[in-house]
């Protein structure tokens, strides 16, 4: 199924709240495109390291242009079984990114990150900026 858009994780933000390209080009790209998509764990990884009030509006500017992924009971479960089939294959994978993972799979969503334990995911398509 064709990706309907971009869950970009915090790896990705970081280098473009930095200003270091490509990440800056792609994601200014797809802002105007209105494909990208939010949730939580990235707001989270986010928000957790701003170091002034500044940083802190530039976020909350940025993710009003984005699209927010509420995450039901649902996607706890899907995603805890996503991470149960990866342990059975000998792939472990942080907590936050297989709930990444998952709601990605569920919204047919790409993931636009620089992390490549992504590609362990079956099913799952990755982007990186630069690529």
């Amino acid at each position: 199924m064709k990706s309907s858009g971009n869950l970009v994780d915090t790896s990705v933000w970081i280098d473009f709240f930095r200003g270091l390209l490509p990440a800056r080009t792609l994601l200014e790209k797809l802002i105007a495109e209105d494909t990208v998509f939010t949730a939580g764990p990235i707001l989270f990884e986010l928000l957790q390291g701003i170091r002034s009030p500044e940083e802190r509006e530039q976020v909350k500017e940025a993710f009003m242009a984005t699209h927010y992924l509420e995450i039901t009971p649902d996607d706890w479960e899907g995603a805890a079984y996503l991470a149960g089939d990866l342990r059975t294959k000998g792939i472990t994978i942080p907590m936050t990114d297989v709930l990444i993972a998952h709601l990605a799979k569920a919204n047919h969503l790409e993931v636009v990150s620089f992390d490549s334990h992504f590609d362990q995911i079956s099913g799952l398509k990755r982007r990186e900026p630069g690529s």
